[in-house]
């Protein structure tokens, strides 16, 4: 599925094909969220995502692009095997 990132899915909680929730989008800029991990994020999926260079506020962010992206719902971005 293409699915379109935008600044309305800030805030969602992110799920792997789990339906595991792996951290919370922060930010959306040009189709690419920009996803504060959870602890339930594996270090198997932190490794498929690229890791923002820049950590903010001490928290590192990972980004996903709308490539990752299986479905988006109201309140959940979730991802398809990665």
């Amino acid at each position: 599925m293409c699915a379109n990132l935008t600044v309305d899915d800030e805030g969602k909680r992110v799920l792997d094909t789990n339906r595991q929730e792996i951290g919370v989008v922060r930010d959306v800029e040009a189709g690419i969220a920009y996803v504060e991990p959870g602890p339930e994020m594996s270090d198997a999926i932190k490794s498929r995502l690229e890791r923002d260079r820049e950590i903010t506020d001490g928290m590192e962010q990972y980004h996903i692009n709308e490539a990752h992206v299986d479905e988006i719902t109201d309140d959940e971005i979730r991802l398809q095997r990665l």
